[in-house]
């Protein structure tokens, strides 16, 4: 009987398991579906977030939650008010002024 509840147990793991990585593959390549591969592909929005993402400067447009554009700035390379800044999310609201944060960021 302790057999059959170890088996069974162990099947409903494995079912568990397949489908959270199912999901989580899901959600990684819907997020890469609308990530750009340069800020001039980035399209005009009312508001852009400037974040961190996995350790790098990252923009979502306003009020979306998946990233449409990640540079290739490390946090950890930023100076420590702009790093402050970043963690805590900078709302930027043109597209111009976007283009401007992130070069400040990158030099």
């Amino acid at each position: 009987m302790k057999r059959n509840a170890k088996i069974i147990s162990l099947g409903v793991l494995v079912v568990v398991a397949i489908t959270l990585a199912t999901i989580a593959l899901a959600q990684i390549t819907a997020t890469e579906e609308h990530l750009v591969t340069h800020i001039a592909d980035i399209s005009d929005h009312p508001g852009y977030l400037v974040t961190d993402l996995e350790g790098y400067v990252a923009v979502f447009y306003k009020g979306r939650g998946y990233p449409v554009y990640i540079t290739h700035t490390p946090i950890a390379t930023l100076r420590g008010i702009d790093r402050e800044d970043i963690e805590r999310g900078i709302l930027v609201e043109t597209r111009m002024e976007l283009v401007e944060l992130l070069e400040d960021l990158g030099s």
